[in-house]
């Protein structure tokens, strides 16, 4: 992968970590594989050290685990750690719109309905480019919130959580139902109500939340299976 595909991103660092990050959220560096720092080194066209920078986010972040006798790998995939991603992704952004709420001003709102406009016309053809308005649409909320502190904790746990929403689309409902789950959170932050801003945000994690966690226990009960014959 070349550096110049990546426009607009500023150090190496960056750059490696959206290839990584991608890479690991989408499965093609499945969860328990290890990621040699060489073969990245080779695959990037640049040094260690900014390889070694972004692995260290995605430590930090959840999506990779560094061990003794392992080395560096792709962390597992977990009921336990899905559940435990989406309990703190609950409280932190639940927060966050509750903030936001209170203070968001209209062209911030403007801006929000047109994101969900977008999101709402690339979602049935083009599911990438929706996801990155999804997360455009989801931090312009959270950025209205004014707290630097939510705003460094929550990127940690909404990248983890993304292997697990990608789990869930199959059976997360229509992309209708997803359209009118955003809907609600932007109405209800437009109202300025931060209760039920939360509750329209919460409703929405809880749907992601049950899709993956379905997914992932049919997966683990085949490797199960399959373990047994």
């Amino acid at each position: 992968m070349a550096v110049a595909d990546y426009r607009g991103v500023r150090t190496l660092a960056d750059v490696a970590l959206a290839e990584l990050k991608e890479l690991i959220i989408s499965g093609k560096i499945p969860p328990g594989s290890p990621i040699r720092l060489q073969e990245q080194v080779d695959a990037l066209s640049m040094s260690s050290v900014p390889i070694r920078e972004a692995l260290r986010y995605l430590e930090r972040s959840g999506l990779v685990e560094r061990t003794p006798h392992r080395g560096t790998h792709v962390a597992e995939m977990s009921a336990q750690d899905l559940e435990e991603t989406y309990t703190i992704r609950q409280a932190l952004e639940g927060v966050a719109i509750t903030f936001a709420a209170e203070k968001i001003e209209d062209d911030k709102l403007d801006e929000a309905e047109e994101l969900l406009e977008r999101y709402a016309a690339l979602a049935p053809n083009d599911p990438l480019s929706a996801h990155d308005v999804h997360e455009q649409l989801h931090y312009l909320l959270y950025e209205a919130s004014g707290s630097k502190w939510l705003l460094r904790l929550i990127p940690m746990m909404w990248d983890n959580s993304e292997r697990y929403r990608r789990l869930s689309l199959p059976v997360r409902g229509t992309i209708e139902d997803r359209i009118e789950e955003h809907r609600q959170i932007v109405e209800a932050c437009r109202r300025h109500r931060p209760e039920e801003a939360a509750k329209a945000l919460e409703s929405h994690l809880r749907h992601t939340f049950e899709a993956a966690i379905e997914r992932l226990r049919e997966a683990e009960a085949k490797r199960a299976a399959s373990q047994d014959e």
